[in-house]
């Protein structure tokens, strides 16, 4: 699978740094949790490549080779800026997909960004759906988490959400991507694939 080093200079004077997979006209970018890097996005990221997107895995500030997060910036505002610069290198469709603090700050960028956004996925996103789900755009999402993980409520967003969200919940109380170890792994791949590919 083709790969490439993947660097985005920062409106601070700070960097993100990740990988590229695939060359395909849509852009999914994947968003690691606090215990985790871009690595662990990689074996997604190939089966998205593979399913005919660009796949771009991203160290969030103060991870990998990313520059340190400075006092008063969010990871939603490198996801924004990370987002127009693919519009404006010429990707039409960018979609993001994100893991606890990734899923939030997918959450995040995406009530900023509007229409801006074309597809949304997110695992146990780590945020309070009273935060974002008024803010959401009306652009296909999906959800999904452990039945009994304490950190999310799913049934919250769809509440609160004006617009319908596709969510499945799995047994047991695994978080974030270690749904993707588990014994529902191959489940969670296929549908995140299957969601973040639909249509080409």
């Amino acid at each position: 699978m083709d790969r490439q080093s993947w660097t985005l200079g920062l409106e601070d004077g700070g960097r993100l740094t990740g990988t590229r997979f695939g060359s395909g006209k849509r852009v999914v970018i994947l968003l690691h949790g606090r215990n985790f890097d871009q690595a662990s996005w990689h074996d997604v990221a190939e089966e998205l490549a593979q399913a005919g997107c660009t796949a771009i895995t991203v160290d969030f500030r103060g991870y990998g080779q990313s520059s340190p997060l400075p006092q008063g910036t969010s990871h939603a505002q490198d996801v924004v800026q990370a987002i127009d610069a693919l519009r404006a290198e010429g990707s039409a469709e960018v979609c993001l997909l994100g893991g606890s603090m990734g899923g939030a700050a997918a959450l995040r960028a995406a009530s900023l960004l509007g229409g801006r956004v074309d597809r949304l996925a997110a695992l146990s996103p780590a945020i309070a759906a009273a935060e974002v789900a008024r803010q959401l755009p009306p652009v296909p999402t999906l959800l999904l988490a452990s039945r009994d993980e304490p950190y999310v409520d799913l049934h919250a967003f769809q509440e609160l959400c004006p617009h319908e969200l596709a969510i499945h919940l799995y047994p047991g109380d695994a978080h974030n991507q270690e749904l993707l170890r588990g014994p529902f792994g191959s489940d969670v791949r296929e549908r995140l694939t299957n969601f973040l590919a639909q249509g080409l």
